[in-house]
Parts: C-alpha cells; sequence; structure tokens
C-alpha cells in the first residue's frame, strides 16, 4: 500500500521542569509529508543527563534507518537500530563519565509499503486513533504494570502504588533490551497517529485524547491545531516535560502484491480459513454423461424390443385372433439401474 500523509505536527516542552529531558524525531518544526519516521524519546535519570540519552536515541536510530534506504524493517532490523543507539551510550560514557546510567524510553512510528511499524521502550506510548476512537495503544513497560497482570494490585492500587513510575524497559549502556514491535496493516485515510512522553498522559487521559480527535463533519481542523489544543491542556499542569507528534493519514492507496513476502513481523493479516461448501457432492460431469448415454441405449432397446414384440402380437391377432385388451402393458416395468438425471444434479 502507499500511505500519504498529512502535515505532521508535534510538539517538545519543557513542562514544569528544570531542564527537558524529551527529544523528538525529526526535531521540532522539521517535519514534512515526505517523512515515515517519527520518535518520541523521554529521558530517564535525572542528574545522569537523560537529555543526552533522548537526544542519542533519536539521533542515531534516525541515522541507522536513513543510511540503510528501502529494506525490510523486520523485528530484527529495529532492534539492530536499537543496539546501534546503545552503542553511542557505552562510548559516550567512555569520554563522559558524568553520563553513566543513563537511559530513555522510545516510542517508534515507520510507514512502508505494508503499514505502519511500531516499536516501544518504556511507558512512552502510541496511539491509533480512527473515528474519535482509540483502537490501539502500546502497553507501558511499567513494574506495576506486571504485578497487576500477576494478581498481586489491581490496577486502581497502581495508580497510587510507590513504585508506579518505575519502568521495566529502556534503551541503556548497561543492558540490551528488546523493543516491542508491532505492524498494522489495518489503515484508512483519515486515521491519526499520536505518539506521546508521559508527561502528556499525565493531563490527558483517554477520552480526552478521543474528544480532540473526535469525527466532526462540520469543522475538520488541521493536526497542528488539534496539537496545539492538547498542548493548551498539559501547560502549567504537568510537572514532567511533554513531548508528542500527531501524524493523520491523508489516503491510502493499495498496490497490487507483485510477491508474496512471508515473515514475522505481519500482525493484521489473517490466513483464510478453506471453504467447505454445503451442498452435496456431485458426481463427475463425464460420469454423468456416460450414465445418461447407457439409459439412452437401454431404453432404445426396450423400445425396440416392445415394438418388436407388439408386431408380432399383431400378427398373433390376426393368426389366432387374440384380443389385444387381454395385453398387459402394465407388465413393462422401468429398469431399477436406470438413474434419474435431476437427482445427480441436486
Amino acid at each position: 500500500m502507499k500511505i500519504s500523509i498529512h502535515q505532521p505536527a508535534g510538539f517538545n516542552e519543557i513542562g514544569g521542569r528544570s531542564n527537558n529531558e524529551d527529544s523528538i524525531y525529526p526535531a521540532p518544526g522539521k517535519a514534512t509529508i515526505s517523512d515515515r519516521l517519527f520518535m518520541v524519546c523521554d529521558g530517564v535519570g535525572g542528574e545522569h543527563k537523560g537529555e543526552v540519552a533522548s537526544f542519542l536515541a533519536c539521533k542515531h536510530i534516525g541515522e541507522f534507518f536513513s543510511q540503510t534506504g528501502e529494506v525490510d524493517v523486520s523485528k530484527a532490523f529495529v532492534q539492530k537500530a536499537v543496539d546501534t543507539a546503545r552503542e553511542a551510550f557505552i562510548e559516550t560514557e567512555k569520554n563522559d563519565p558524568e553520563t553513566a546510567g543513563m537511559a530513555t524510553t522510545l516510542t517508534l512510528l515507520y510507514f512502508d509499503d505494508s503499514g505502519a511499524i511500531l516499536a516501544h521502550l518504556g511507558d512512552s506510548r502510541i496511539y491509533h486513533i480512527r473515528n474519535g476512537k482509540v483502537i490501539f495503544q502500546t502497553k507501558d513497560h511499567k513494574w506495576v504494570n506486571e504485578l497487576v497482570e500477576s494478581g498481586v494490585i489491581t490496577e486502581a492500587q497502581a495508580t497510587q502504588h510507590p513504585q508506579r513510575n518505575v519502568i521495566t524497559k529502556v534503551i541503556t549502556a548497561s543492558r540490551s533490551d528488546e523493543a516491542d514491535y508491532m505492524q498494522i496493516s489495518d489503515i484508512q485515510a483519515g486515521d491519526f497517529f499520536f505518539l506521546c512522553s508521559d508527561g502528556v498522559l499525565e493531563q490527558l487521559y483517554d477520552d480526552l485524547l478521543e474528544y480532540h480527535l473526535r469525527d466532526n463533519p462540520d469543522n475538520h481542523p488541521e493536526p497542528i491545531e488539534i496539537l496545539e489544543a492538547i498542548k493548551t491542556e498539559c501547560a502549567h499542569q504537568t510537572n514532567d516535560n511533554f513531548s508528542a507528534y500527531l501524524i493523520r493519514i491523508e489516503s491510502v492507496m493499495q498496490q497490487k502484491v507483485v510477491e508474496e513476502k512471508v515473515n514475522e513481523k505481519v500482525v493484521n493479516a489473517v490466513t483464510p480459513e478453506p471453504v467447505i461448501s454445503q451442498r452435496p457432492l456431485r458426481k463427475p460431469r463425464g460420469v454423468l454423461f456416460g450414465l445418461i448415454t447407457f439409459a439412452g441405449i437401454f431404453c432404445s432397446g426396450l423400445i425396440y424390443h416392445f415394438v418388436r414384440s407388439e408386431k408380432q402380437a399383431q400378427k398373433a391377432f390376426f393368426e389366432s385372433k387374440v384380443d389385444v385388451n387381454e395385453v398387459d402393458t402394465a407388465q413393462v416395468k422401468i429398469p431399477a439401474r436406470a438413474i434419474d438425471v435431476q437427482e445427480i444434479d441436486n
């Protein structure tokens, strides 16, 4: 498929912090309708130079994509891009001890001929919105989420848990975390993709996001206008940096499949089940024709035999003066092996 996008809109705000540890890609004000790669990263660590981590992640992952050209963006490809950023972290920490322990979250969106490719680490988030409804969102890599899944605490308790801000996956020098990877092939004109750091989520709940992206037939605001409204919601109300990208799908053109590609990254594709007809099986037409032919020949022979018998009977009548009323025609029966063609066709 060929996906065209509207002019992307993004912001990268300091919020209630003294420094901005968020980074977005492309840089603020640099995105165009030709761009296919978008990222939002939230640096972790404060004194551990989170702003350096988020910047390096955007820089090196962006360069990895641009330098490799048109390739199959598989899960392995994305992980290699993430590992390239991690290698940059290792090198930076060697040269600048103050950056030791730096880390960052990652949300990544990439458009190709197969649809939208998403990858993420940490608690920054990606939404897919259609007709004012969230139809997909990434799952935060948080410790409290693991506790909820294991039944240790409830979702309500997770919001007040003392370790609610502990994230379990990041890009960092000390370990190699595997990014969650998915592909979305069900994309329609008018859909939105929204990437954001957790600072946005302090004020923007799902229902409020849906409100801003609702389908309004009387008013079709530009993505930049929508994002300005979201930015206003967050300004002066969040204690964290807040950053986001909003991309609206302008059009989707389906292309003919030249060759079948089979790999692990197809998420939405479904292999059709074989359809079994509920009608009774029909006999092959060749057999049917043979049976009809045989029945015709047999009936012809029967008629010939009957006519000949009639002539002999008439001859006997004139010779022996037998009364024709004594001839019982009911004794001429249809052979049992004759097949009703209508029954075969049904």
